[in-house]
This record gives structure tokens, C-alpha cells and sequence, in this order.
């Protein structure tokens, strides 16, 4: 299993289409799931690998990453 398994099941169960996606990460883990996503965001205390597969490098988690990216991408 991993997180890209992950995003497939959830969006399966809901009915989402993949290109209505968003996932966040920072790890080498999240990898797979950023790069399977309509769009990667990489938190700003991300790996280096991790930001340069991702479409976008938001804040750090501790400095409103997710809301900014959110923001960002006009989600809210």
C-alpha cells in the first residue's frame, strides 16, 4: 500500500475525479502520492527531492503552508 493507493480509494469511494485533486507533503513517502495528484504541494520544511517533483512549495506547516497554498490556488 501507499499513499498513492491511498488517494485512489478515497477519490473512488467520493466519486472525485483525480484532476480534482491537491495533496501535501514533505517526506520521501509523499513522493508517489505528489507526483499521482492533479497538484503536489510541498511544505515548505520539505526534502529537496520532494520540492523539486512537486507543482508548488508552499510555507512551512508552523507559517499557514496549507492555507497559503489553499489561497494560492484559489480553493479558498
Amino acid at each position: 500500500m501507499s499513499k498513492k493507493v491511498g488517494i485512489d480509494i478515497f477519490c473512488k469511494h467520493f466519486g472525485i475525479e483525480l484532476e480534482n485533486t491537491m495533496a501535501f507533503g514533505d517526506g520521501g513517502n509523499d513522493i508517489s502520492m505528489l507526483k499521482h495528484v492533479h497538484i503536489g504541494v510541498a511544505m515548505g520544511n520539505a526534502n529537496p527531492e520532494v520540492k523539486e517533483i512537486a507543482d508548488y512549495t508552499t510555507d512551512d506547516v508552523d507559517n499557514n503552508g496549507i492555507w497559503n497554498a489553499l489561497k494560492h490556488y484559489g480553493v479558498i
